[in-house]
């Protein structure tokens, strides 16, 4: 629209010039620059018939000048103009062609700023999966440690009620034990945000599990009712997809875990956590095996000897097969013999009570006490590294110090030395077949330390170098 005004004030501009001028064209020597540059400018913004319109208008005028005043010098300005047209016709089009190089490269350069951002995002996006799936593991890991702190599967159901569903997405999953050996009379524990409430249909359904898992040692999955091809789920309001996870010891099934409704994502962690349960599930029975048999010594209530190796024989492969650290104590209470004799035999047995009783405060759950011989203890800290273990027998150490034992009408305090040894520092290097080996170096070097601890004055704690 506007270039259209300009071009009819152009046009009359050269009209009022003629009739000025009496058809004398030397005044369009005058407007003919500005002329151009409107041709120009009408040119560039698309009007180009009003731009030649304008020109032929002007041409025009300088010929019938040249007509009417019979001087053709004047057609020299009808050169200089085309010239000056040809040549912005040409800077013109020189510029679009350089016009569309530079679009074709920025096109180019968004295409590919749009391909990285676009690689970037799916980079972002992998970053996230692998940072979740990294934290979901973790995640597994700290619950394992929470796992070692169970000594009854009343706990161990107690950990997963509260922290699996945080970690894992499932609607239900139950515990399930071949055998009874929690105090319980059910052999199974549910959980989860549909857990089953009702006792009969999940004994039923328990039951039902372990007769699957009994012929096969592999993971079962159901992802869809179709997979229930027997209908064997049918009457459990069971959730699909439901997976039966066998808990295998030795190749030998002692439970299953059974997840309903769970997350395909989670599957592998899923895993996981099946086979930290197999591990807790063994170490849960052999703890309530242990209670039911006579293994505990009766004065001290600790582990007797005997029953003492065994357990420690069973950490001591574990750490060995799982590349674990572990720590045992050996420990002392000083001039023990001179106390008895100067307290009699009754204060002296209620003593060793006492100091028994400080040592399983200050140790772990799962932990091994046991009684190595009349005032000697010994101690088994599975995954204790060795800082962990100096810091666990000063512990100790510091405790029956500090304690006043009032004993029938008797106040007296007694201190012990304690020697220490490492596993795998104190052993040697190679694999032997059987770890009884080492279960001997650990207990000799764990006792010559704690001689050297009373020839170095007792009330002490001395590692084996």
């Amino acid at each position: 629209m506007w270039q259209r005004i300009i071009s009819l004030i152009g046009i009359i501009l050269l009209a009022i010039i003629h009739v000025t001028s009496n058809a004398n064209p030397a005044y369009l020597y005058y407007v003919t620059p500005f002329i151009l540059l409107l041709v120009f400018y009408l040119y560039l913004s698309g009007e180009r018939i009003s731009g030649l319109i304008l020109v032929l208008l002007m041409v025009f005028l300088i010929v019938y000048g040249v007509e009417q005043t019979k001087n053709s010098a004047y057609l020299i300005l009808i050169f200089i103009s085309g010239l000056c047209s040809w040549v912005l016709f040409f800077y013109q089009k020189y510029w679009n062609r350089q016009i569309q190089d530079i679009e074709l490269k920025l096109g180019i350069a968004l295409k590919d700023k749009k391909a990285l951002d676009e690689r970037h995002h799916a980079r972002i996006e992998s970053l996230k999966h692998l940072e979740e799936r990294v934290n979901g593991l973790v995640h597994l890991f700290e619950i394992a440690r929470d796992f070692n702190e169970c000594i009854s599967f009343a706990e161990v159901s107690a950990v997963l009620e509260q922290k699996i569903s945080k970690v894992l997405t499932f609607q239900r999953a139950t515990l399930i034990l071949k055998n009874n050996f929690s105090k319980s009379n059910k052999h199974w524990f549910s959980f989860g945000n549909q857990k089953r409430e009702e006792d009969q249909v999940s004994e039923t359904f328990s039951s039902e599990c372990l007769s699957i898992l009994d012929s096969s040692n592999h993971v079962i999955r159901y992802d869809s009712l179709v997979d229930d091809a027997n209908g064997r789920f049918a009457s459990f309001n069971a959730l699909f997809p439901i997976w039966l996870f066998p808990l295998n010891v030795e190749r030998q099934l002692i439970a299953a875990l059974v997840i309903e409704g769970g997350n395909l994502n989670d599957f592998q962690k899923f895993e996981i956590l099946a086979s930290q349960l197999a591990l807790q599930v063994k170490k849960v029975q052999l703890y309530e095996t242990v209670k039911e048999i006579s293994i505990i010594d009766g004065l001290t209530n600790v582990f007797v000897r005997r029953h003492f190796f065994e357990r420690f024989r069973e950490e001591l492969n574990r750490a060995a097969r799982y590349q674990f650290p572990l720590t045992v104590l050996m420990v002392d209470v000083d001039h023990f013999k001179s106390y008895n004799d100067k307290f009699g035999h009754l204060v002296g047995d209620k003593t060793l009570q006492e100091v028994a009783l400080i040592i399983r405060e200050n140790v772990r759950r799962v932990d091994v006490i046991g009684r190595y011989g009349g005032e000697e203890f010994v101690i088994v800290a599975p995954e204790i590294t060795r800082s962990q273990g100096i810091e666990m027998a000063e512990r100790i150490r510091s405790a029956i110090a500090r304690k006043k034992f009032q004993l029938y009408d008797e106040e007296a305090q007694v201190t012990v030395s304690i020697g220490m040894s490492s596993f795998p520092e104190n052993v040697p290097q190679h694999s032997p077949s059987d770890f009884s080996e080492f279960l001997t170096i650990l207990i000799e070097k764990a006792d010559e330390a704690m001689y050297r601890a009373k020839q170095e004055g007792r009330n002490r704690v001395v590692p084996h170098n």
